[in-house]
């Protein structure tokens, strides 16, 4: 589908994405805090690995 030129073009295809009961503009899902927080432990984990390597290393 083509990008509309128009202000009424895409007016017109709002409106076509309304009668046919499809919301155009759904809310916004909130983030999960269990994403953020897994995401957080796991990066931190994944530098604690690394700097015992370097340090493994060095000593």
């Amino acid at each position: 589908m083509n990008q509309p030129e128009t202000i009424e073009e895409e007016l017109a295809i709002i409106a076509e994405a309304l009668e046919a009961g499809i919301d155009p503009f759904p809310p916004k899902k909130e983030e999960s805090r269990w994403i953020r927080t897994s995401l957080g432990w796991f990066m931190i984990i994944i530098m604690i690995s690394w700097v015992s390597q370097l340090l493994y290393r060095s000593v």
